[in-house]
């Protein structure tokens, strides 16, 4: 049985808790900057076509091919009501880092989902947070959430919650784990998975290494790329971030 990521990933996302949770605050960021939204690192799609359908003109790209295969399917099955809203939702292969190719013309460009710890090649963060800059106009908004890793380096923990869900054809348990390095996190996901109704349990690994980024360099970062007026919250309630006891690091900031 071969794996399919971008569907293990997409079958344990809770995505209608998610959404509930995330959509309130992104659609404010979005229609307080204008209807044009770019979201890097897009993977499967959930939110490019949530925010389509509240009639918004998505694009959602990614480097992973498998991924926007899903995100494909999920546009074609929403199409009536992206249509029905008056919304646009697309999708497409292409690195962070090249992402001024699409520029500059979007409003707005939200980057979720710990989407940025993995760039962990020399200068490839800095390439990436260059690349979104250059695809927004001037005055955008970019939005990144990530967890707080202020936090997490420092208590430095191992294992993570067990979660589950299914596809079509299989039933899915995710097992995450974590080992540190001096400077760089290995992040392993376990996948099991099974043929229903009760197939042969079967597991598959992915690890990606990633950067701890600290609010400090975040902030650094954006402000070489040339984004001003930083914000920081702990949460999607725009709760304040706490370095100690935030579970997120969320940064919403300005192009210049």
């Amino acid at each position: 049985m071969t794996a399919n990521f971008a569907e293990y990933y997409d079958a344990i996302i809770p995505w209608g808790k998610r959404l509930a949770r995330e959509l309130p605050l992104l659609e404010e960021l979005a229609r307080g900057a204008g209807r044009r939204v770019l979201l890097p690192a897009c993977g499967t799609g959930g939110h490019v076509v949530a925010l389509a359908e509240r009639g918004l003109h998505v694009l959602g790209f990614d480097a992973d091919d498998a991924a926007l295969e899903v995100a494909q399917r999920k546009m074609a099955a929403a199409a009536g009501s992206i249509t029905a809203a008056h919304g646009e939702a697309s999708v497409q292969l292409l690195a962070m880092e090249d992402a001024q190719s699409l520029g500059p013309v979007y409003d707005a460009a939200f980057c979720l989902g710990n989407a940025l710890p993995g760039l962990s090649a020399p200068n490839q963060l800095s390439a990436a947070f260059r690349g979104m800059a250059g695809a927004l106009r001037a005055g955008g908004t970019f939005f990144t959430q990530n967890l707080n890793f202020d936090l997490r380096w420092r208590e430095k923990a191992h294992w993570f919650p067990l979660l589950s869900g299914e596809t079509e054809k299989e039933e899915i348990l995710l097992v995450k784990f974590a080992d540190y390095e001096a400077e760089f996190i290995n992040f392993h996901a376990m996948f099991l998975a099974r043929e229903k109704p009760r197939g042969v349990w079967q597991s598959h690994v992915r690890t990606t290494r990633w950067l701890p980024l600290f609010q400090a360099r975040l902030v650094e970062l954006l402000t070489q790329a040339g984004f001003t007026n930083l914000r920081c919250w702990g949460d999607y309630a725009k709760s304040p971030f706490d370095p100690e006891k935030s579970n997120d690091l969320l940064i919403t900031a300005t192009k210049a």
